[in-house]
């Protein structure tokens, strides 16, 4: 049976900071196209009237790395789960954010894409999800130090 100390949260504030900073990267808007008032973000597919569909796996797989990241500084499951989690989330965001710039018109090809009209979200998803990645490996790190210098017990 577990101890009730360890069932308490103990979360890795890099783990858990990067996890928060990708959640809000994620749904703050991205970029837009010249000429029109929307952005291309998380949160658009999200509120769509269908429901926002495969786009959604990537919160999913977000909500896994903060809810994990609350004990990964006590647990090596809870860590593991959380890089589970970020790269989960980074490999679908790659998805979203690389169907979305396959929706942008072409214009001028290369100049188009280098002058479009850039916003926060893009920049903190990547910042939050390198955090995140390397707050989660050390925490796989420290715990696993932290069991092989427990006594083992017969």
């Amino acid at each position: 049976m577990e101890s009730e100390e360890s069932l308490r949260p103990a979360p890795d504030a890099a783990l858990l900071a990067g996890s928060l900073m990708a959640v809000a990267g994620y749904l703050l808007p991205w970029f837009n196209q010249d000429g029109y008032a929307w952005s291309y973000s998380g949160w658009a597919y999200a509120s769509l009237s269908s429901g926002g569909g495969w786009t959604l796996l990537t919160l999913a797989f977000l909500a896994v790395a903060v809810v994990a990241s609350l004990w990964a500084a006590r647990s090596l499951t809870a860590a593991m789960w959380a890089v589970v989690g970020t790269v989960g989330a980074g490999i679908f965001a790659l998805a979203v954010v690389a169907a979305s710039f396959s929706h942008v018109s072409e214009g001028s090809a290369l100049n188009y894409l280098a002058s479009m009209p850039f916003n926060i979200g893009l920049p903190l998803l990547a910042v939050g999800l390198g955090l995140a990645f390397a707050g989660g490996c050390r925490a796989i790190a420290v715990a696993v130090l932290r069991e092989a210098k427990e006594p083992v017990s017969e």
